[in-house]
């Protein structure tokens, strides 16, 4: 069951990474954006104990982001607002904000304040970025802020409904093993990383 739900979480993120413009790869927000999904997936592989299984914590990402991807870009459609630079008529939420502030606040969720307020401020440095970047006015970004949080919250809300974590028999226990190495060719240093699930 796990790998199902990982399978079908990556899928979801690369149809995400897939869907943002393709010029808007050239700033640095874009790829800003997707830290909080990897964190919230991945830091129990590093000793930090979340607060949820990783089944749940499955669940609650990816209701929680097609929530903010349908918000976001339901309102896209609908709004119909110019951007900054005239490049076209989708300014209004700005999505990668939303994106942001949902792990964000799905990250405090699981890991607590003191990891989600490193979350948080990597979320208004997106916003910061897309406006100053011209792809976004700043009330875009307060929108897209507030959808975030908003989206967050359904996800985990239908996590705690199903609970699917008990249901199939989660554990917290970590199957990670990362060992240190050096590329024999090129002299880089490597990690290698071994996931049993």
């Amino acid at each position: 069951m796990r790998r199902i739900l990982l399978s079908l979480l990556l899928i979801f993120c690369c149809c995400g990474l897939s869907r943002a413009q393709r010029s808007d790869w050239q700033y640095w927000e874009t790829p800003l954006q997707f830290t909080p999904i990897v964190f919230d997936l991945g830091a129990e592989y590093l000793g930090i104990q979340p607060n949820h299984n990783l089944v749940d914590r499955c669940v609650a990402n990816v209701v929680g982001y097609a929530a903010m991807f349908g918000i976001t870009q339901g309102l896209k459609h609908l709004v119909q607002e110019q951007r900054p630079d005239g490049s076209n008529y989708h300014s209004f939420p700005s999505g990668h904000t939303a994106a942001a502030f949902t792990g964000a606040e799905l990250v405090c969720q699981d890991y607590g304040w003191s990891w989600g307020a490193l979350f948080y401020a990597g979320g208004m440095a997106v916003a910061y970025g897309r406006v100053q970047h011209q792809r976004h006015w700043w009330w875009d970004t307060a929108a897209g802020a507030g959808i975030g949080f908003l989206s967050a919250w359904i996800g985990r809300w239908t996590a705690d409904a199903l609970d699917l974590g008990s249901k199939f028999g989660a554990k917290k226990e970590s199957n990670l093993s990362v060992a240190p190495s050096i590329d024999p060719l090129t002299g880089a240093y490597c990690a290698n990383l071994v996931w049993r699930f």
